[in-house]
């Protein structure tokens, strides 16, 4: 697990956009387990990283079709079947939240949802793709307490090969991570301990 901080507008989010190829660089290349990530078609990619943002992008449709996006395993799945492989995950219990479960109306504007609900529905479609590579925007930021602690507990479960990279202003978000790097100005360095990223957080200036 590796966290970045920084001060707001530093690049933190450039940079996690540049690892998920949202778009790519001027110069250099990203490599994704060793492989120039331009060399993987758009479906390679899709089942390889995962990319929850602050306000991540929803489908006209219902919250099943939103989750299950692409996700060939679990297309056709009757819900029963479903229900019970959502369980065996952990992410069952996210279903609360939303009136009538899988079957709950989203818009593309998502206008009738909490912003904290839309990332639920983000959060457990790159979950189920179990990549290989997660990448978490903010991606709690609108989430209650209690429900953050859950998503931390389904986090868990994810296969020891994957890599999480957390995005995260309130610092308790990254108190667990092997490695925090402070982003400023397109510039990353390792932060230290936990102490030293909380100092350079507080303390960090954007560099012009």
């Amino acid at each position: 697990m590796y966290a970045f901080v920084g001060p707001t507008g530093g690049g933190k989010t450039t940079t996690a956009s540049l690892m998920a190829r949202l778009y790519d660089p001027l110069a250099g290349q990203v490599l994704l387990n060793g492989r120039d990530i331009r060399t993987y078609t758009a479906a390679e990619r899709s089942q390889k990283i995962g990319f929850i943002l602050q306000e991540p992008f929803l489908f006209s449709g219902t919250v099943k079709e939103n989750i299950l996006y692409g996700n060939e395993q679990y297309q056709g799945m009757e819900a029963a079947a479903l229900l019970t492989a959502l369980e065996s995950e952990g992410l069952r219990e996210l279903l609360s939240v939303f009136e009538n479960g899988l079957e709950t109306a989203v818009s593309f504007a998502a206008e009738s949802m909490s912003l904290g609900q839309r990332q639920l529905i983000a959060f457990m479609r790159a979950f189920l793709r179990k990549p290989d590579l997660l990448i978490l925007d903010e991606a709690t930021a609108n989430i209650d307490t209690l429900t953050e602690q859950l998503l931390e507990g389904i986090l868990a479960k994810l296969p020891s090969s994957t890599t999480l990279v957390v995005i995260a202003h309130r610092l308790n978000t990254i108190e667990n991570a092997d490695e925090i790097f402070f982003v400023n100005s397109g510039e990353m360095q390792q932060a230290g301990s936990f102490q030293d990223a909380m100092e350079k957080l507080i303390h960090g200036k954007r560099l012009s």
